[in-house]
């Protein structure tokens, strides 16, 4: 065999052992509602594309599906998810297993490293997240509204009770009524005006001679009628010295 040919052969086996052994990196980043896609080969970037479908949004909850099939033969592969800040791992759901996670606080990242990977195998991967920002949000959204019927119902409830008092007071007034006029209606004309005259003064109190001077009864007639109310329990008499102060019961 001429040397040039063994060369051609140990340069053709020597391709294929790099291509065995070249290593493989799938990362898939969360932008929003759908995800950037990198391939490198041998740490050299091939491939940088959108995926749109890979996240399928149900209510709250995400489920990231991807069935990766690999283009060629490779020693070592790294497929990497990288998911935004607020969105978790729901119930640990990662598949398959012989994962890593990796987190700053805030971001996650979860990895699988295959080796001896064949060109043409597949590798499907299902992730169940949460978007904890949408849930945050939505908490928030139905706090306020709540607030804001609580509100309204508050303040139908102080218009109602302020309408009710008002009705409960005229109730009051009137049955107040009733029961002064119920009370005084067996009274003498000249006991009425005693007792009228000292609803209007104040602290319904006045002194004996006052009530004389209104009435424009005579001293006698004055005394006669407060000592009849007296004894009643209508009015209370003060002694002052010579005269008296009729206070209102």
């Amino acid at each position: 065999m001429k040397k040039g040919s063994v060369l051609l052969i140990l340069i053709g086996i020597l391709m294929i052992n790099v291509v065995v052994a070249s290593s493989y990196v799938l990362e898939f980043s969360q932008i929003g509602n759908s995800l950037a896609i990198n391939e490198s080969i041998n740490n050299l970037q091939n491939k940088s594309y959108a995926d749109s479908e890979s996240l399928n949004f149900v209510g709250k909850e995400i489920y990231f599906l991807n069935k990766v099939t690999f283009p060629n033969n490779f020693e070592e592969v790294k497929i990497i998810l990288n998911l935004e800040k607020g969105m978790i791992i729901k119930n640990k759901e990662v598949f398959p297993l012989g994962y890593n996670i990796k987190t700053d606080g805030e971001t996650i990242s979860i990895s699988w490293d295959l080796n001896n990977v064949m060109q043409g195998d597949n590798f499907a991967i299902f992730v169940n997240l949460e978007d904890t920002k949408n849930t945050t949000f939505s908490f928030w959204i139905v706090f306020f509204i709540i607030f804001i019927l609580f509100g309204i119902f508050w303040s139908i409830f102080l218009k109602r009770k302020k309408v009710l008092m008002k009705k409960v007071s005229k109730i009051k007034q009137v049955k107040v009524k009733e029961k002064e006029s119920n009370e005084y209606n067996y009274l003498l004309d000249t006991e009425k005006k005693i007792i009228e005259n000292l609803k209007k003064a104040d602290r319904n109190e006045l002194w004996q001679k006052q009530i004389q001077i209104s009435t424009g009864f005579s001293k006698a007639k004055v005394s006669r009628v407060v000592r009849n109310l007296e004894s009643r329990g209508l009015i209370k008499k003060i002694p002052f010295g010579n005269t008296n102060k009729i206070r209102l019961k």
